[in-house]
């Protein structure tokens, strides 16, 4: 979610690719919210986009400190870790991410491709399978959600060939998560309800 309206502004610029604009607009709503973790997470982005390595991670970084429980945090640096070619460091905040949190299709499937460039053939496999698992359960959510409300939602990882992996930027993911969690909340009312709605399809849609 959006700290205050200059950082919305600010990620409406960063999607339109207009990165040192957005930088500016980052800058202002971190002299509001100072401590918030998604305007620096969002500015390391811009900052990623125009190749500045060092103002990049150095976001990430803050916004792990704030957050270090949250596993997108880890996905986040190690997607921007891997963008300026320290491999084995975003492998190692990959398995972080994936300590915090073992259902994340796109770290697993990132985490493989690594792995499968240094020769880590097994593994690679073995991660990419497991993406390909979750990410079949949670399109199937989000294709639930398209027929409740008619939103068309892009998949986290495609499966149209379960052989060809590619690079999915955890920023990207967390776009559509927000968006789906709006919709999430104008159909349940109660955290009661959207629990027993989860349950109700990892139980493959049969009440028990």
């Amino acid at each position: 979610m959006f700290a205050n309206k200059l950082h919305e502004k600010a990620h409406e610029l960063l999607r339109d690719q207009k990165y040192e604009e957005s930088i500016s607009f980052f800058d202002k709503a971190l002299i509001e919210n100072p401590e918030h973790p998604d305007i620096y997470s969002d500015r390391g982005v811009a900052f990623l986009h125009l190749k500045l390595k060092e103002k990049s991670l150095d976001d990430f970084e803050m916004a792990l400190e704030m957050q270090p429980s949250y596993s997108f945090r880890y996905a986040a640096r190690a997607y921007a870790k891997d963008f300026f070619g320290d491999t084995e460091g975003a492998i190692e905040d990959y398995e972080k991410a994936l300590e915090l949190d073992p259902d994340d299709a796109v770290s697993y499937n990132n985490l493989g491709l690594l792995q499968e460039k240094l020769g880590y053939k097994k593994q690679a496999q073995d991660n990419f399978e497991r993406a390909d698992q979750l990410s079949k359960q949670e399109n199937h959510l989000y294709q639930i959600m398209d027929d409740l409300e008619g939103n068309s939602v892009e998949p986290a990882v495609k499966n149209d060939s379960p052989t060809e992996h590619q690079t999915i930027d955890p920023n990207a993911t967390r776009e559509r998560n927000i968006s789906t969690f709006r919709e999430f909340s104008r159909i349940f009312t109660s955290r009661k309800q959207f629990t027993e709605f989860l349950k109700f399809l990892k139980n493959g849609l049969k009440i028990k």
